[in-house]
């Protein structure tokens, strides 16, 4: 516990806390502003829930911004002991290897789950906010659907996972921050170009982008989550072995 305290503490002069706060905030901030500057084309006809075309939005920046935020924190958080060339230091301290990565994984994890909340917690408020001010868009007479953002936020999660054990692994490997990140962007890139393509469900940058316009229950999410599940225990294993035996710092 005292190790992952520290950690923290090591994040307190980088710029990866205001990142996870400035990262949350950018698209609901956005997205409230946009409605407020059209009311007219945003006010839903009778009937119609603004929920969804709102929650279709929001989840849509989800998939295409947050991913960009896991590649930049995970490098932040790593390119701290390249820069200090602490890694030989860290290994002479009384604790195990393993207890080095699962600490530092564990990290990522924490501040990554922290965006997601804030970003869905920000993007709410901004859906009632814009309920109370323009009363014509109606958010105020439906029912938040919860359950679907619930299901949107795990599937997401698993979907990303062999991202971030990638990223993880090349970060601690590639001590040049620009070269790590550069791989990453270069991924969803081709991710992104390429996401109508049958076969690109194999590249792992490409899953975020396999959830956009997100439908609960799509039969093509069931083959997605299986192979990034076969993919976070094949590279989990690779990085810790390598991590643990091999890097040197």
């Amino acid at each position: 516990m005292k190790l992952y305290y520290t950690e923290f503490i090591k994040l307190k002069n980088t710029f990866a806390l205001w990142l996870t706060v400035l990262g949350a905030l950018f698209v609901p901030l956005i997205l409230f502003a946009t409605y407020l500057s059209d009311v007219k084309s945003f006010v839903p006809g009778p009937g119609v829930n603004p929920w969804d075309d709102f929650l279709i939005r929001i989840l849509n920046g989800c998939c295409f911004f947050s991913i960009g935020f896991v590649l930049l924190i995970i490098g932040l958080i790593i390119h701290i002991e390249h820069k200090a060339n602490a890694w030989k230091h860290l290994f002479t301290l009384p604790i195990g290897r393993s207890e080095i990565y699962l600490v530092k994984l564990m990290v990522i994890v924490a501040i990554v789950i922290s965006f997601f909340t804030l970003y869905l917690s920000l993007s709410v408020l901004s859906g009632i906010a814009l309920g109370y001010t323009v009363p014509d868009f109606g958010f105020s007479r439906f029912p938040l659907p919860g359950q679907h953002i619930f299901r949107f936020v795990t599937e997401f999660f698993i979907s990303i996972l062999p991202t971030v054990f990638l990223q993880y692994w090349l970060s601690f490997r590639l001590k040049n921050l620009i070269i790590s990140l550069g791989i990453g962007l270069g991924g969803l890139m081709i991710g992104l170009l390429l996401k109508g393509w049958e076969y690109i469900i194999y590249l792992p940058y490409a899953a975020p982008f396999q959830m956009l316009n997100y439908k609960e229950g799509a039969a093509s999410h069931q083959s997605l989550y299986l192979l990034n599940t076969v993919y976070t225990v094949i590279l989990v294993i690779l990085s810790y072995y390598d991590f643990t035996k091999k890097f040197r710092g």
